[in-house]
């Protein structure tokens, strides 16, 4: 996730202090698709600022002692531009399945089945229970919030779904054990494999 191009974008709408960009995110559930670190972001602004693609639109002291005066950001030219070079580079992007019990699976067969099968109980509700979520927000929110962003959490739903799926099927054979099976080959039968697999085919 571009922290440049969410900041930049939000930015292209009207201008904002660091605090209501962070609210925004928050407003319209993008935090669910994405994670949001409130350090990455306010670093992300000050490097924006440095570069010249944001500038001060206004300073507002903020009464109280000791208290920072609130600066509102407005994009520039040198923003813009580059908001419309993240954006193109953003769509190029080719995506490829992640998920954090891929690498999981790979060892599983060493894990204990009790704790293995609780952890994909968790996942399996926490699953669920972001789909309730989303399906709430686009109920509520969903003719007033702008159509990619509509189109956005959707696309969240959907994977989610399929996420879902994908976790009932783990729980299914991690309940019947077959989660847990080893290799079918020896060493031996995989290094032959390998080799053979290697020559070149005659044609």
């Amino acid at each position: 996730m571009s922290m440049r191009l969410l900041i930049l974008g939000l930015l292209m709408e009207y201008e904002r202090h660091p605090y209501e960009i962070r609210q925004t995110i928050k407003d319209r559930n993008w935090n669910e698709c994405f994670k949001l670190r409130d350090g990455s972001l306010y670093y992300a602004v000050d490097q924006l600022r440095e570069d010249g693609l944001i500038e001060a639109a206004e300073v507002v002291s903020v009464p109280g002692e000791n208290r920072p005066d609130k600066t509102i950001y407005r994009i520039t030219d040198s923003g813009r531009a580059a908001f419309q070079e993240l954006l193109n580079a953003q769509f190029k992007q080719i995506s490829y399945p992640q998920h954090p019990l891929f690498l999981a699976m790979a060892f599983v067969r060493h894990g204990d089945p009790k704790k293995v099968e609780a952890n994909i109980v968790k996942q399996l509700e926490a699953c669920q229970s972001r789909i309730e979520r989303m399906h709430a927000v686009l109920q509520l929110k969903g003719n007033f919030l702008p159509r990619g962003s509509s189109l956005m959490i959707q696309g969240f739903i959907q994977f989610s779904e399929t996420e879902k799926q994908w976790l009932t099927i783990l729980l299914e054979e991690a309940r019947s054990g077959s989660l847990f099976e080893g290799h079918k080959l020896t060493p031996e039968q995989w290094e032959a494999f390998i080799k053979y697999k290697q020559l070149p085919t005659s044609e």
